[in-house]
C-alpha cells in the first residue's frame, strides 16, 4: 500500500460517523427520566393493590378507632386506588419515545401527592408506607435533578 492510499484510508475513517458511545447515545437526563417512569409504573399498581387490600380486608390495618387522619379505611382505599392509577398513567407517559416537559412536571406533582398520601397512611401500614416513600423519593430525584437539562415551554 502506498503512502497516498494509506492517507486516503485514514481520511475516510476520520470523516466516517463516530462509533456509538456516551456522546452519541441518549442523554443521561433522559435515562433518569425513563428510570423515574419505570419506577412510577411499578409504584402505581402497588398503590392500587394497597387500596384494594384496604377495601377487602380493613381489619388487617392497625389504626386508632378505625380512622387514618379523620377518614375511614374505605376512603383511604379509594384515595390509594385513584393515586395508583394516576401514578401509573403518568409513569407510562414518561416512557414514551419523546419525553415531554408536561409529563415530567405531572410526574413530579403526582408523585409528591402520592408521597403525602403515604405519609398520612403511615399509622395504618408503617413499613409499607416507608418503602413507598423511599420509591417516591427516588422518582422525585430522577425527575427533579434533570430539570436543568430540559427547558420548560419548548
Amino acid at each position: 500500500m502506498t503512502t497516498q492510499e494509506g492517507a486516503d484510508a485514514r481520511a475516510a475513517r476520520s470523516t466516517a460517523t463516530p462509533p456509538p458511545g456516551p456522546l452519541t447515545g441518549p442523554s443521561q437526563s433522559t435515562e433518569w427520566v425513563r428510570f423515574g417512569g419505570i419506577l412510577m409504573a411499578i409504584i402505581g399498581p402497588f398503590s392500587v393493590i394497597e387500596g384494594l387490600l384496604a377495601l377487602a380486608a380493613p381489619d388487617t390495618f392497625v389504626t386508632v378507632q378505625g380512622r387514618v387522619l379523620a377518614i375511614d379505611l374505605t376512603g383511604w382505599a379509594w384515595v390509594h386506588i385513584v393515586f395508583g392509577v394516576l401514578v401509573f398513567v403518568v409513569g407510562m407517559g414518561l416512557l414514551r419515545s419523546e419525553v415531554s416537559d408536561t409529563a415530567r412536571i405531572a410526574g413530579i406533582v403526582v408523585v409528591t401527592l402520592s408521597m403525602i398520601v403515604q405519609l398520612a397512611w403511615l399509622p395504618a401500614a408503617p413499613i409499607w408506607s416507608i418503602i413507598m416513600i423511599v420509591f417516591c423519593l427516588l422518582v422525585l430525584q430522577a425527575l427533579v435533578v434533570t430539570s436543568g437539562d430540559f427547558r420548560v415551554g419548548r
